[in-house]
């Protein structure tokens, strides 16, 4: 099976569960790792499944990887699966299917399986921090709990279920 994994990282959270991924999928596949920007909608029509990450960024898919999504170019047979990475410890209660609803869309449009999403904690970047506090209007004690939860994040247990989800699907 060939295999493209795809991601849009500014911060290094997404690229290192990208990395997870295509690790995995390299033990019994033919798999390739791109940047979003390297990829060109033309060729990706030569994958049977695509692994796309991307950052939320308020709780949206960044420009980039929406752009892609509405121009792929399928072909027939072929999957996709997402990989989101956020600063949130988790979404309680909350399915990542609101967050993934252009990626669906995109497959539905186009005749690709959607397979699922992976999400996984990161860390903001420090120029973030003082702005996303105010903007959740936390107390200094408040963002201090969440900026420890998030410190070192995406680790090594996150990459173990990055591959683990990567594995389920291709297996």
């Amino acid at each position: 099976m060939k295999v493209l994994v795809t991601y849009f990282s500014q911060t290094g959270n997404t690229e290192k569960i990208a990395r997870a991924i295509c690790e995995e999928a390299t033990r019994a596949n033919e798999a390739e790792l791109k940047k979003l920007e390297d990829v060109n909608p033309s060729d990706v029509a030569g994958y049977d499944i695509i692994f796309i990450g991307s950052p939320l960024h308020s709780a949206n898919l960044p420009a980039p990887v929406q752009e892609c999504l509405g121009v792929l170019q399928a072909s027939s047979g072929q999957k996709l699966a997402a990989f989101i990475t956020h600063f949130a410890p988790a979404y309680p209660g909350q399915t990542m299917d609101g967050f993934t609803e252009p990626i669906k869309a995109a497959c539905q449009e186009k005749g690709i399986e959607y397979k699922g999403c992976f999400d996984c904690q990161g860390v903001l970047a420090e120029s973030m921090h003082a702005a996303v506090q105010k903007k959740l209007n936390l107390s200094d004690e408040q963002w201090g709990d969440i900026v420890k939860q998030m410190t070192g994040r995406p680790n090594q247990e996150d990459e173990g279920k990055a591959q683990a989800f990567a594995k389920e699907l291709l297996g």
